[in-house]
């Protein structure tokens, strides 16, 4: 089943630029399970969609961390009820 999740970067490395963006995009799509990845400099935020029965949100922010970012689940709103 799909998933989204967005990581906001938190550390002292930030994303500053289109190459940081780049990278986290690049390493990540490494990982199996993997379907989009967006990186916002602007915003410090990484959104992912990805296969949660073949990875956990866990091993996405562990592979941010080895290329030097900290990171937090950015809570997403709920959705709202068809009215």
């Amino acid at each position: 089943m799909l998933k989204s999740a967005v990581f906001m970067v938190i550390g002292d490395q930030r994303l500053h630029c289109t190459s940081c963006e780049q990278r986290a995009v690049r390493i990540l799509k490494t990982l199996k399970g993997i379907e989009q990845v967006r990186a916002d400099a602007s915003s410090q935020r990484i959104e992912v969609l990805f296969d949660s029965a073949e990875l956990q949100e866990s091993a996405i922010a562990e592979r941010l961390g080895l290329i030097g970012y900290t990171t937090e689940a950015a809570i997403q709103p709920a959705p709202s009820a068809a009215q």
